[in-house]
């Protein structure tokens, strides 16, 4: 055998031999790239100690355990402060995460930060609240409307002729703001045009309470009030206790902390109309991990509410629902 066809030879079999090499690499960096624990930011409105937040990263940290991820919560220590939030999420992408599920603060004012995040390459889920513009793979949220329409289509049936309703708010302009007020005036039906006045509390349970003391002297005669978040129902049925009128205003309030449920129980609310923040946060970070992986997600996911009364508030379901962390 010549000199030239030994090497032609030895070529070949070192080309065969590179071949396999690269192909098992090229194997063992998509395998490794399967295993590797994705890393996910959650970035919420306020990360204080009420409920709703609480709960959502709880449901969060069980769907990053469950799907052996690694989840990150942060977030301001009030939801009006928007510009901390957004100083977040500057940080976050800094940090080069698979995944961020975003909680926007503001529908305009986070809409430049959110798409930041789109530009870096990094997989967007938006938690709770919408935008003005697109952004994000998937938007996991409550349906607000629907939320606002149980409560008002409850509390018609306490309206008459010479009702006079208030309504207390969270964060005016908000989409949750502007969709829950919505859903409970359409809820009311024609009981609607009985709605005095709109106030926002900017998610301040004090100054909820300020506002609801203002509504009473302005509106003397008013006897239906109504909160459309934690810190703002709880604000407004702090000021009717302390005013000595609860058994002359009927009240109801969106949301489920442990004082929202013990107002129910002694009678000051007639009814919560409550999201499901556990099942939010869990169904944010889920969708997050599966998008990032590269699966398919749905671009709307609804993850649901109740009207809980104090008739139905001790079923077994309700009570999970009320208190998902002792499940």
């Amino acid at each position: 055998m010549s000199r030239k066809k030994t090497d032609i030879r030895i070529l070949a079999v070192l080309l065969l031999v590179l071949g396999v090499l690269a192909a098992g690499f090229v194997l063992w960096q998509k395998r490794t790239e399967a295993f590797k624990k994705l890393e996910i930011v959650m970035i919420q409105k306020a990360l204080d100690d009420t409920d709703f937040w609480t709960s959502i990263a709880q449901g969060g940290e069980m769907a990053a355990a469950e799907n052996d991820a690694v989840l990150t919560v942060t977030g301001p220590a009030r939801e009006q402060d928007i510009s901390m939030q957004n100083e977040m999420i500057l940080d976050a992408i800094a940090q080069k995460p698979d995944a961020i599920v975003l909680a926007p603060g503001s529908s305009e004012d986070t809409l430049p930060y959110a798409r930041r995040i789109e530009e870096a390459g990094i997989t967007l889920i938006l938690l709770d609240s919408t935008m003005e513009g697109d952004a994000g793979t998937s938007v996991v949220a409550t349906d607000n409307f629907q939320l606002g329409f149980k409560m008002g289509n409850y509390m018609k049936q306490f309206v008459d002729e010479d009702t006079v309703i208030g309504i207390v708010g969270h964060v005016e302009g908000s989409s949750t703001a502007l969709g829950r007020e919505a859903g409970f005036r359409a809820g009311l039906g024609e009981a609607e045009s009985q709605v005095a006045e709109v106030v926002f509390c900017d998610s301040i349970t004090e100054k909820a309470s300020e506002l609801t003391r203002g509504l009473l002297e302005k509106y003397p005669d008013m006897n239906m009030i109504v909160g459309l978040n934690e810190y703002s129902a709880v604000g407004a049925a702090r000021a009717v206790l302390e005013l000595g009128l609860s058994d002359q205003i009927r009240m109801a309030g969106i949301d489920s902390s442990i004082e929202q449920i013990q107002l129910l129980e002694s009678g000051v609310y007639e009814a919560l109309a409550i999201q499901k923040p556990f099942n939010m946060g869990y169904l944010g970070v889920e969708t997050a991990i599966r998008a990032a992986r590269g699966e398919k997600v749905e671009s709307s996911i609804d993850s649901g509410s109740e009207l809980i009364t104090k008739e139905n508030m001790y079923t077994e379901a309700n009570q999970k629902l009320l208190f998902p962390v002792a499940e």
